[in-house]
């Protein structure tokens, strides 16, 4: 019997004048398997940088996407009954939630919620779709039967470093629901122009294979993951970027059970 299998890695790193805040990027992670089953998610937020609690809102924003999606998902795996598993609906609930859980936070402490600004991205992979929802820049990339597409580009309002937060009341989601993927990116705004390519609308493609290539050979993850978090870090990406930057990934195998 084949089952399928994730290989995941993920990383964020603050950049280099932004040590007194810390990273104000959040990134989580989660399988849920239930027997042969399994669905992947990925959730990933970007805290404004002009926001006094951004991290923080990164850090809610990210949990309460990624649990209400296990949590769903783990119900629907164990059920019987034959049903879709993550859909469009659950998309719009799963940032409604959000919003609802960092107005409240702020409220509660009586900060402007205006101080609690925040970009949301996640992905959820089933075995029967991939399904993506984004508010504000960052970008999630997808490969499907060999190709690679950004079916959300990232919201830039317009202008440069000018974006939607989740905290945004009528900010429109983006959303898409397309067949299951075999390698996903999602990247904040800080390695946008390495992983996207502006004039064509389209993910960089040598950026995403190489990046995914190196998940697929190594076989030590957490050297996997200090070798992401240094790489982030270097020289090289600095380059590019001063914001702080983070990096998920996953790569679908297959295992014989």
């Amino acid at each position: 019997m084949t089952a399928i299998d994730w290989k995941t890695v993920s990383a964020a790193v603050a950049g280099p004048n932004k040590a007194e805040r810390g990273c104000q990027d959040a990134v989580a992670v989660r399988r849920v398997r239930v027997g042969a089953r399994d669905a992947l998610v990925i959730a990933l937020a970007d805290g404004a940088g002009s926001a006094a609690f951004g991290g923080d809102a990164a850090r809610l924003i990210v949990r309460t996407l990624a649990g209400l999606a296990v949590s769903r998902l783990r119900h629907r795996l164990r059920s019987s009954r034959r049903q879709t598993l993550w859909d469009l609906q659950d998309m719009a609930l799963a940032f409604q939630r959000a919003r609802e859980a960092v107005t409240l936070v702020a409220q509660t402490r009586g900060d402007a919620l205006r101080d609690w600004g925040s970009t949301g991205l996640l992905a959820v992979v089933t075995e029967d779709a991939a399904v993506l929802a984004q508010l504000g820049d960052g970008a999630i990339c997808l490969r499907h039967a060999g190709v690679w597409t950004c079916p959300i580009w990232p919201d830039l309002d317009g202008y440069v470093n000018v974006t939607t937060f989740v905290t945004h009341a009528h900010a429109p989601l983006q959303t898409h629901m397309g067949p299951p993927a075999d390698a996903l990116l999602l990247v904040s705004d800080g390695l946008q122009p390495l992983a996207l390519d502006y004039r064509s609308g389209q993910p960089h493609a040598p950026f995403c294979q190489g990046v995914i290539a190196e998940l697929g050979k190594s076989t030590d993850g957490r050297k996997l993951r200090r070798d992401l978090t240094a790489w982030l870090g270097s020289d090289a990406i600095r380059a590019r970027s001063d914001d702080d930057i983070s990096l998920a990934m996953a790569l679908l195998s297959e295992r014989v059970m």
